[in-house]
């Protein structure tokens, strides 16, 4: 029992000699590699929306229809899009106001300027109808001719017009696997940069404890004595550096929000608690796996010059 405390204590105080021979060395590392810690899941959370972000433009595909006031005032606008939807399409409804309100979050001063001016609002009512394939799109052309006295630009809804917005979106969506795929590599390139960085970082300070470790093989302790230590620092600056990055990373969201809820009312957080599972399961993958890496390499260099040392 004496042993082992003895034992305890050994390690204990090897810990506090490593942490205050190299605390400075050690604070700079784990700073640098929060920071690559932050902007490796930067590019990956980019990675892994960009499937989510394919879905949704293909999912968005649509057309926007500019309803004349008449329609707004005998209810047509509320007849198109019952008509619509029953035809198994997607449709979202904007009044003049709710128009009015969502272009001035983009110019803050509209609504004083057009008071100013005496003038009323010059914004239509809207109906934004999302269509998944040509048969869905056929069925919205039948709809929309028995109303196209009420749509102000039934001109545009051409067949050319349709192909030309299908080809732009899939140019975003050819644009975001590229950028999908972009993200990937360097959350793989960081990965190697921090294991890399890591290990020269390791054999540096190994390389100074040489004569350390060998008085302790002298005096007789045990390999546990010898390697924990050096396990405990290793684990202490891990540590910092993902709290660091967690730190970044929420310092960062909280400006994204603020941005995101005031151009588009869009909440950001509110909608990242909804993925917490998913977020805290690769999160506990993330530091689970580099973690558990760094110390088995930790581990076998110190047992590396374990074994060379007499």
């Amino acid at each position: 029992m004496k042993t082992k405390h003895f034992g305890l204590n050994l390690i204990k105080s090897d810990t506090k000699t490593l942490l205050k021979s190299y605390r400075i060395p050690l604070i700079l590392i784990s700073i640098l590699m929060g920071v690559l810690l932050f902007v490796m899941n930067v590019f990956l959370a980019g990675a892994l929306y960009g499937n989510s972000f394919n879905l949704q433009m293909k999912e968005k595909l649509g057309v926007y229809l500019y309803l004349s006031d008449a329609a707004t005032q005998d209810h047509t606008d509320a007849a198109l899009k019952s008509a619509l939807e029953e035809k198994g399409l997607k449709v979202d409804y904007a009044s003049k106001q709710e128009s009015l309100e969502f272009v001035e979050k983009r110019i803050p001063d509209l609504t004083s300027t057009l008071r100013k001016y005496n003038l009323e609002n010059p914004l239509p009512a809207t109906l934004y109808v999302r269509y998944g394939d040509q048969n869905e799109f056929a069925a919205m052309k039948g709809v929309l001719e028995n109303y196209k006295t009420q749509i102000l630009n039934m001109d545009d809804l051409s067949d050319n017009a349709i192909k030309t917005q299908e080809k732009r979106v899939l140019n975003v969506i050819n644009l975001s696997n590229f950028l999908q795929s972009f993200a990937y590599f360097v959350v793989l390139a960081l990965v190697l940069t921090i294991i890399a960085f890591a290990i020269f970082f390791l054999k540096t300070i190994f390389s100074h404890f040489i004569e350390d470790i060998q008085a302790k093989k002298l005096l007789g302790a045990t390999s546990r004595q010898i390697v924990q230590p050096f396990l405990n620092v290793i684990f202490m600056s891990l540590s910092f550096a993902f709290v660091l990055a967690i730190v970044l990373l929420v310092g960062g969201l909280i400006p994204l929000d603020s941005y995101l809820s005031a151009l588009f009312g869009f909440d950001l957080f509110g909608y990242l608690s909804g993925l917490a599972i998913d977020l805290l399961a690769v999160g506990v993958i993330e530091i689970g796996g580099i973690m558990l890496l760094l110390l088995c390499i930790s581990y076998r260099f110190v047992m590396r010059l374990h074994r060379k040392l007499k």
